[in-house]
């Protein structure tokens, strides 16, 4: 093995440095893995086109590897030269949130992910070096470039759990990219009847190819109009907001049944941003707003799962595949609209 390896760091607006560092040793608690796939989330798209800006930092959290070595004291069921996937959200286990049962909203997840130098999850790289609760054992005859999606994947797995999705429930995803797809193969799962509202025609027809059985579009007819049509007039049961636009809460919740649920998945931009909604909808109707963040440990067991059983098929989400060397490349065509997921590999 190599005594050194190459890892990327954001430093600045579409300025990113790579540097040579030992390859470390783990701890008693620590796993290393040796990265194979890392796939480009939007939130390493907004660090690099400068959205967002925290600098430096090491990104890469949808990662799947070689485990390299454990430390004498880990307790995972992997063995070295198994694939695994990296969870790489920071679960102290010790903070309010971990021990009430909310370990995907960690207390210190904005601290250190690990004993680098530079702050981040480090999955952009070609080694990393994690804690032992962040492994998942994935199956060997799966190939990287899907088990890296076990993050993402575990994300939705979350947000459709916690709506409690009954089958036969007419259900909306607003918005078809990456996330709002992955939440409809998810509610097919749950044997719910899916409609998407995407205005792009490209994304729209993909959502249809997933399993969506009708699609929306909201700038050339009224979504709430449309909706309430599709469900006989009483609005749909679940209705999942994908997209970073606060109008879209506003139209969800008048456009869902009574005891009905928006779930507000995506992070809304720019941030600070508010929503308007009339009360009464809330007290008469009795809807239910919530959201989810990230994922919880049994959610990315769930999702490596799925995966590796093949239960799920994700390889339609892998729009593009670049070598570690073309990063930059990667970042920019994971930041167009006609792609899902973009793969970087080592």
């Amino acid at each position: 093995m190599a005594e050194t390896y190459k890892r990327s760091v954001f430093v600045g607006v579409k300025q990113i440095r790579i540097d040579e560092l030992p390859i470390p040793k783990p701890g008693p608690r620590q796993a290393l893995i040796k990265v194979k796939a890392c796939a480009i989330c939007t939130w390493e798209q907004r660090m690099y086109s400068g959205v967002e800006k925290y600098y430096p930092l090491s990104g890469g959290h949808e990662v799947s590897g070689e485990l390299v070595a454990v430390g004498e004291k880990c307790f995972i069921d992997a063995k070295p030269g198994d694939r695994v996937v990296y969870a790489g959200l920071t679960r102290c286990g010790y903070c309010d949130s971990c021990r009430s049962g909310m370990d995907s909203n960690c207390d210190n997840s904005r601290k250190p992910f690990s004993d680098n130098d530079v702050p981040g999850p480090a999955g952009l790289g070609e080694y990393v070096l994690v804690d032992d609760y962040q492994v998942y054992k994935g199956a060997n005859d799966v190939s990287f470039e899907e088990l890296c999606l076990a993050e993402p994947v575990s994300c939705v797995t979350r947000s459709i759990l916690h709506a409690n999705i009954k089958p036969t429930e007419d259900v909306v995803i607003i918005g078809a990219g990456i996330m709002g797809v992955l939440h409809v193969l998810l509610a097919k799962q749950a044997g719910a009847r899916v409609i998407v509202s995407e205005p792009n025609p490209e994304r729209a027809a993909f959502a249809k190819k997933i399993g969506a059985e009708t699609v929306i579009d909201p700038i050339k007819e009224s979504f709430v109009d449309r909706v309430k049509e599709l469900t006989d007039g009483r609005g749909a049961d679940k209705i999942f907001v994908a997209v970073s636009i606060a109008s879209a809460v506003e139209q969800a919740v008048e456009a869902v049944a009574k005891g009905g649920r928006v779930a507000v998945y995506a992070s809304i931009h720019p941030r600070g941003t508010k929503i308007s909604v009339d009360p009464n909808l809330f007290h008469s109707n009795e809807v239910v707003l919530s959201g989810t963040v990230s994922q919880d440990k049994e959610d990315f067991l769930l999702a490596t799962r799925m995966i590796s059983k093949k239960i799920i098929d994700v390889k339609p989400f892998i729009s593009k595949v670049y070598p570690f060397s073309q990063l930059e490349d990667a970042i920019e065509a994971a930041m167009t609209p006609e792609t899902y997921r973009v793969v970087v590999t080592m």
